[in-house]
């Protein structure tokens, strides 16, 4: 397994993970898009965990910046394919990820998950993680 940048050929098997590990039914097109407007966004990342040709998972941070503490990076999803998890492949993507945070001047990583994913507040406490609030998520669609 190595670690990489995603490349918009990494589409379908980041269509199918948000699927099949997250429960996100959003299609290939949409999902096509997204990953262009990534992949030209400054300050982002989205790494992929690959096995040979195979995607295993994929992470993706991006800068949290306000004016009450020091510069954070922003987890906005860490997945792995069910196929392929307790492998290590969330802990190296992880890891990656904070690397890339360390590397950009960043403080730390902060990130949101929903309470009912148990496995992944477990996953992130074990590795190193702390509950700094519980709060509400909301949005405002434009259409």
């Amino acid at each position: 397994m190595h670690i990489r940048e995603v490349l918009a050929d990494d589409a379908p098997a980041i269509q199918q993970i948000n699927h099949e590990a997250l429960g996100y039914d959003f299609p290939l097109p949409d999902t096509r898009a997204q990953l262009e407007r990534i992949i030209k966004a400054p300050n982002v990342v989205l790494l992929v965990a690959v096995d040979e040709a195979e995607v295993l998972g994929y992470v993706q941070l991006s800068d949290y910046e306000n004016t009450y503490h020091r510069p954070l990076k922003n987890l906005i999803t860490l997945a792995t394919s069910p196929r392929h998890q307790g492998r290590g492949v969330g802990r190296a993507l992880l890891a990656a990820g904070e690397e890339w945070a360390r590397a950009d001047g960043a403080c730390g990583v902060r990130l949101v998950t929903g309470a009912d994913r148990v496995r992944a507040r477990r996953f992130y406490a074990a590795n190193g993680y702390d509950v700094r609030k519980e709060q509400t998520n909301l949005i405002k669609w434009w259409d």
